[in-house]
């Protein structure tokens, strides 16, 4: 087995990013190895983490639900991780790590992966995390109530014994171990399931560092350090509040005031206004996450293809990078930035309204217009509005209906009640899992559904291939086909991900998922 183990991760997760990374990370992904349990406190720039204390955060949305198979946001990761552990974790740069599990290896054929788990690891029930709640989780996220689709190729899991897994799968998976570092891979407590069924989610315990131990909805969660996290030393704080505030002006006021001690997510106009601030540190990446109108293309009018490939056609990215974000970011011409490995680096969306114009005539549909869900957030609101005016330059007129983001997520994906929908698409670990829920015709992410047999077709090669290279070309032939001829959806811009904090926060590093991880961080006094 460990021929193909070794092989397998060497080719699956090179470093080609390393220019947009903080580096820090230790263990050895290429075996499985767990490298990264040490008892030593780590150093840093920053210093020596300490324990103690505690510090409040500002993010701009509750999650859409705490309960990880029916979380229906990627913005919801940021609040989930500190409650759940996943079975592999993940580096700044997305290498494979050790988590719940502690190494792995693929069989010859590279159709069972084989986890070897923790020992005396426990819930935060007190309940044991062992062979048989990796069954439980993994069996509960392919289930018919679960929005997880990406481990569906799990086709059945065998307990060997109390730390050991082996997971049976369908044809091989490229992107299955960081498949297993996302929502499929965080672990429910099986008893607390059990006890509270539908509740779950009003009741969430997992393995991870932090317990929820308060919840007022769209308002403020506050965590507890879990006493007897298997992490010795870990996590460094006592206690994270996090206040939900939707407004960016009020997140960067209240860091300014020192109500909070950390604001997430600050749009390029306002980190030009804190750059100056002494008082304040700026950490940010270009990570995988872009701007995208989602569309349902079972909807009127964009059940017509001549209608999507004149939206993808009639918006000029340059300018949005240039009025929005101050020049900050890239236009996202692909479903990926253009050096990250998989990217297609020659592929251009092409902003053509003349082509627009006529695609709009060979619609054969006279005064198209269309409802946009976006989120009412001033930088999502300045962007919807940007977007309205370049489409009327074309003839499509459009309905913005600004949501919070709960409400928003809900009645696009599961309500579908507007066919467009104008928020962030934030990534994924792993290439294969990002085009399976950008172009799949059975992700939930897809509500119209709509894809090609070509494209499934494609999408099913590029999982059962390890080779990188291979992968990226079928990735750019799948981004080529998905976007250009069916715009399945429309990318808008790529732009940094910026958090602030004070001076005191220290230990956190950005992602090139774009995604907090808030239980790295420690304070100084």
């Amino acid at each position: 087995m460990n021929r193909v183990k070794s092989t397998f991760v060497s080719k699956l997760f090179p470093l080609l990013l390393l220019a947009f990374i903080i580096a820090g990370c230790s263990s050895d992904s290429s075996s499985g190895k767990d490298s990264s349990n040490s008892n030593e406190t780590p150093n840093s720039e920053e210093g020596t983490p300490k324990k103690g204390g505690e510090v409040t955060i500002a993010y701009a949305t509750d999650s859409t639900n705490y309960d990880p198979i029916l979380s229906a946001s990627g913005s919801d990761h940021s609040l989930l991780w500190p409650i759940y552990d996943t079975l592999i974790a993940f580096s700044p740069n997305l290498e494979p790590q050790p988590g719940l599990a502690e190494s792995w290896e693929f069989s010859d054929d590279a159709k069972t992966l084989t986890l070897h788990l923790r020992e005396g690891v426990t819930f935060h029930d007190g309940t044991p995390f062992d062979g048989e709640a990796v069954k439980f989780n993994i069996e509960r996220t392919n289930s018919t109530d679960s929005k997880v689709p990406d481990l569906n190729n799990i086709e059945s899991v065998e307990v060997i014994d109390k730390k050991t897994v082996n997971l049976h799968l369908k044809v091989p998976d490229s992107s299955l171990l960081l498949a297993l570092s996302d929502k499929g891979g965080m672990m429910v407590s099986p008893a607390a399931v059990q006890e509270h069924g539908d509740d779950f989610s009003q009741n969430p315990v997992g393995a991870g560092p932090f317990k929820r131990v308060k919840h007022i909805p769209n308002g403020e969660v506050v965590f507890e350090a879990y006493k007897d996290y298997w992490q010795e030393g870990k996590p460094y704080l006592d206690k994270m509040t996090v206040k939900v505030m939707a407004d960016e002006n009020t997140r960067i006021n209240a860091l300014k005031s020192g109500e909070i001690d950390f604001a997430d997510i600050i749009s390029p106009a306002n980190v030009q206004s804190l750059k100056n601030d002494s008082n304040i540190v700026l950490k940010d990446i270009l990570p995988l996450r872009f701007n995208m109108i989602f569309l349902n293309q079972s909807m009127p009018p964009f059940d017509n293809k001549n209608v999507r490939l004149a939206v993808l056609h009639g918006i000029n990215r340059e300018a949005i990078v240039q009025g929005l974000n101050f020049g900050l970011g890239a236009p996202a011409n692909s479903a990926f930035p253009a050096d990250y490995w998989a990217a297609d680096p020659d592929m251009k969306i092409d902003y053509d309204p003349e082509k627009a114009k006529q695609l709009v005539k060979d619609s054969g549909l006279n005064n198209i217009s269309f409802s946009m869900i976006h989120l009412a957030i001033a930088n999502y609101t300045r962007g919807a509005e940007i977007i309205k005016d370049q489409l009327k330059e074309i003839g499509i007129d459009v309905n913005l209906e600004p949501m919070e983001v709960t409400k928003a997520t809900t009645s696009f994906f599961s309500e579908q009640t507007a066919p467009a929908f104008s928020t962030t698409w934030t990534g994924r670990q792993d290439p294969q899992i990002a085009v399976q829920l950008l172009f799949s015709s059975n992700s939930y992410l897809n509500p119209g559904k709509h894809s090609t047999p070509e494209i499934e077709s494609l999408i099913s090669k590029a999982a059962s291939i390890y080779d990188n290279e291979e992968r990226a070309e079928l990735y750019k032939e799948i981004s080529r086909k998905a976007l250009l001829e069916e715009a399945i959806g429309i990318p808008l811009v790529y732009e940094p991900m910026t958090s602030a904090m004070t001076q005191k926060v220290k230990g956190f590093e950005p992602n090139l998922m774009g995604k907090a991880i808030f239980s790295s961080i420690w304070v100084e006094e």
